[in-house]
């Protein structure tokens, strides 16, 4: 009995990391970069520190950098598949704040009646599994059509700017209320969750991150408030995540979920330090 609870505690372990590799996150080694100059973003594609497939340059639907000089589309160059991650350069212009997107054309996948619970309670969908239990489809697989759409917020220079509001217009998208990198360690930042450019009212959002050290930041279960926000304790300093999943039922064949997701990563910054 003992050897039995091991193995089926080891399988759902294994389903849990299978499907932790839906996230999509843009991240820089150091936030802080120059105005006027060359930055290389990682994108990883499975979790917040591993990537386990790198993106197909034929699945950009978006990719685009706002900043002092405005929005500027990035051509699908920037980006460059090697192995299983993928990485985007870009140039800064003028010193402030700027905020990097990237929307993905949709792609699906079909999975076992259990694995897809498990998978909808970690990512905060509880309202979905209950929805499959009052219909009795708890045991049946389903098909989902997903898309990403993430966005990342960096600073250049020392002269802060308010481009890191800019609303980019895909399905779903993680709007910063302030400027996150005017908070510190033990602030809180308030983030607006976008559907179709709307507030989302009750969805749940996670938020966490990595302290400079590497450690885990214990992850934050959030609900939006009657204006689509929630609000994000700052509890350490270190490169932070919030992201949210929008899923409705499908009528067309052959797909019976249909989900959006969105990343917003940026840095929490120990201490003020000067970029020249």
């Amino acid at each position: 009995m003992r050897r039995s609870r091991w193995v089926i505690a080891a399988l759902l372990a294994g389903v849990s990391s299978t499907l932790a590799a839906h996230d999509l996150f843009l991240k820089l080694a150091d936030y802080r970069v120059r105005p006027n100059a060359l930055v290389r973003v990682t994108v990883l594609n499975g979790t917040f520190t591993t990537s386990s497939n790198a993106i197909a340059r034929t699945r950009l639907a978006d990719l685009s950098l706002t900043g002092p000089p405005g929005r500027v589309p990035l051509d699908s160059m920037a980006l460059r598949p090697t192995g299983t991650r993928t990485t985007i350069t870009a140039h800064t212009g003028a010193a402030g704040t700027y905020l990097l997107g990237l929307s993905l054309k949709p792609s699906q996948i079909t999975l076992k009646g259990a694995e897809f619970n498990n998978y909808l309670r970690e990512e905060g969908l509880g309202e979905v599994v209950e929805a499959r239990r009052a219909a009795g489809e708890l045991e049946r697989g389903a098909t989902e059509r997903y898309a990403k759409h993430v966005k990342m917020i960096f600073q250049a220079g020392a002269a802060r700017s308010e481009d890191f509001g800019m609303v980019l217009g895909y399905p779903v998208e993680l709007m910063p209320l302030r400027n996150p990198y005017e908070p510190r360690a033990g602030d809180s930042l308030p983030v607006r969750l976008l559907v179709n450019g709307v507030g989302a009212k009750g969805l749940i959002a996670l938020a966490g991150g990595r302290s400079p050290a590497g450690g885990r930041v214990r992850e934050q279960r959030l609900t939006a408030d009657e204006r689509g926000v929630v609000t994000v304790r700052l509890s350490a300093p270190g490169t932070w995540y919030v992201k949210f999943i929008s899923m409705t039922r499908s009528n067309e064949p052959g797909i019976d979920y249909v989900s959006q997701w969105a990343t917003l990563t940026f840095a929490v910054f120990p201490s003020t330090r000067k970029v020249e």
